[in-house]
């Protein structure tokens, strides 16, 4: 049966009385006990095709197992080494620590191991192999082109964190509630997004994070990996949880069609590329010398949390080193990143110290050119900056604007390093203090092959209560699906004109609104120093961040105009222009 996975989330009473602090100091005990037996939980693992380069041996042989299957049988491959075209090491019979293992899962499936399994599992390598020269002793030597498919083990994070929530806290409070809980303790929220999946709407992200008055509208490009269509036809719930208005102005879902074998993504003006060449990066270090490379290596939840204290108001950076293939003059970066939950409390506390006077400011900023509130963001270092070293230094490459703290997701930049003379290119990351974690990083320099990207009929969107809201979201105009208060849902029908996939084609979807969001303070009092003049200032949140001990001296009210004044931020040049493939 079809089902909203979250559905308690939509009670606001409840909301409300998790926000109660006496509530929130009883359940942050309780959770820490419901907590608990996760160490020895289940945890889940899948694997993943990677090409067979040499330049992926090289990098797996540096840090992973070997288990080689030639037939029906395995064995273990240590300290393998490409001796030119030959991949040579020890043959070694598999340990009883990696027996349980060296059964590769069927595709599309995952299998279980403990937390303490960690450091076995995680760090295996299939490599499947169809010849092998026996030499001295248990030396071995395999032809490069006799290694017919590379298996990588990679945590499976969506069904890992399901199994914990839905296993371990039922025997508490319930998952669901559990979930209420967290929502309710740290977040503001975006608006959620569920696709279904053969069997049940699964929570895939947040959409338009950021976005919160009118003049921020934008587009967004969430990847849907759980969605599976049924007679051509995809399905989307997209709702607001939490104390929240939503407007979306249009919601579309794009479709690409690509090569069997690759990845897409869609970049922040929407432009698909393709990847199957991705690799992480030889070396990435803190601004203040801390070695992050392991941690930017695969998608496991060891991320890079930005979060070393830095001298002054400069952001937290992050410098990676990739290998650059001979005759490279462009690429495109990858990352798996979300933002934290600290940045989302930090912005409800920082708004919460305006006072009565938040809806006067707010009122303000929804009339603000977006250029001035988007100037105002980036010199508070909210937005992931993508720096690319070219010939004349660090260039700007993206800015990547919030997306939300409750689901990671995959992003893609288009990097020009063609003024880069060096054999390897450099990429900085840079954000405020905690506001990013990013798990992952690779570079893709293989060209990018050709795509059907189509922009599907929206098919029906029907509310919560039944209405037909369609015509509100079907062209970027004056007309707005509102979704006012906790609760509101609207389910999308698309139908896909795209011819069916076969061994050589698949598909990836991405969901592709275009809205805005306020949200509903309930702040009294006066303003408390020094948050309004802070707020106007560069790095306003940093400073906040200094001062937010809850001791600030209280000024006496300004009257609303001298309010407003004093909160303004100030402006920027203006926003690019985005396209859309014409629907169909």
């Amino acid at each position: 049966m079809e089902r909203l996975i979250t559905k308690p989330l939509v009670t606001p009473a409840l909301l409300g009385l998790f926000r109660s602090r006496v509530v929130a100091a009883s359940v942050s005990w309780l959770l820490l006990l419901a907590f608990g037996p996760l160490a020895t939980g289940c945890n889940y693992y899948r694997t993943t095709d990677k090409p067979v380069t040499q330049e992926n041996v090289n990098l797996l042989a540096d840090s992973k197992t070997f288990v080689v299957h030639q037939g029906e049988a395995a064995w273990v491959l240590r300290n393998p080494h490409l001796n030119g075209q030959v991949l040579e090491g020890t043959r070694e019979p598999v340990s009883p620590a990696l027996a349980k293992f060296q059964t590769v899962p069927p595709k599309g499936e995952s299998a279980r191991y403990r937390s303490k399994e960690k450091q076995v599992v995680l760090n295996i390598v299939h490599v499947f192999v169809t010849e092998v020269q026996p030499g001295a002793a248990d030396q071995v030597s395999i032809p490069f082109a006799a290694i017919s498919r590379i298996d990588l083990v990679e945590k499976n994070t969506g069904k890992t964190t399901a199994s914990y929530v839905l296993g371990t806290l039922a025997t508490t409070m319930g998952a669901f509630v559990i979930l209420i809980v967290i929502v309710a303790l740290t977040k503001s929220s975006c608006p959620f997004v569920y696709a279904y999946d053969g069997h049940e709407y699964a929570f895939v992200g947040e959409a338009y994070g950021g976005a919160i008055f009118a003049p921020a509208e934008r587009n967004d490009y969430l990847p849907l990996p759980a969605i599976r269509p049924e007679n051509n036809r995809y399905q989307l719930k997209i709702s607001n949880e939490l104390k929240e208005r939503q407007y979306t102005n249009l919601a579309e879902l794009w479709v690409v069609q690509h090569p069997a074998g690759t990845q897409v993504l869609l970049d922040q003006r929407g432009q698909p590329h393709t990847l199957s060449r991705p690799l992480p990066p030889t070396q990435a270090r803190s601004l203040g010398g801390q070695d992050c490379t392991a941690q930017l290596q695969a998608t496991d939840h060891s991320a890079v949390l930005f979060n070393e204290e830095v001298p002054g108001t400069a952001p937290n950076e992050v410098v990676m080193s990739f290998a650059k293939p001979a005759g490279a003059r462009g690429g495109k970066l990858v990352l798996h990143a979300q933002n934290s939950l600290w940045l989302d409390y930090l912005y409800g506390a920082f708004i919460e110290k305006f006072g009565a006077y938040y809806n006067t400011w707010a009122d303000q900023q929804r009339t603000q050119p977006a250029a001035i509130n988007r100037q105002w963001g980036l010199d508070q270092s909210i937005p992931l900056k993508v720096y690319v070293e070219a010939g004349e230094g660090w260039q700007l490459a993206e800015t990547i604007p919030t997306i939300g703290p409750l689901a990671s997701r995959d992003l893609v930049v288009p990097l020009d390093f063609a003024g880069n003379a060096s054999r390897q290119v450099r990429v900085k990351l840079a954000c405020g203090f905690m506001f990013w974690e990013v798990d992952y990083a690779a570079l893709d320099c293989s060209p990018n092959a050709a795509v059907q990207l189509e922009n599907c009929r929206l098919k029906s969107a029907i509310t919560e209560r039944g209405a037909d809201a369609r015509a509100q979201l079907l062209a970027d105009d004056a007309r707005y699906l509102a979704q006012p208060r906790p609760g509101a849902v609207v389910t999308l029908t698309y139908e896909s004109q795209l011819p069916a996939t076969d061994a050589q084609t698949r598909r990836t979807a991405f969901c592709a609104p275009r809205a805005t969001m306020s949200t509903s303070a309930t702040s009294r009092g006066c303003p408390t120093y020094p948050t309004c003049t802070l707020s106007r200032s560069p790095a306003a949140s940093w400073n906040f961040r200094r001062n937010d001990t809850g001791k600030s001296p209280r000024i006496s009210c300004p009257p609303p105009p001298a309010a407003s004044a004093l909160c303004n931020p100030r402006s920027s040049p203006t926003l690019r222009t985005w396209r859309r493939p014409p629907p169909k």
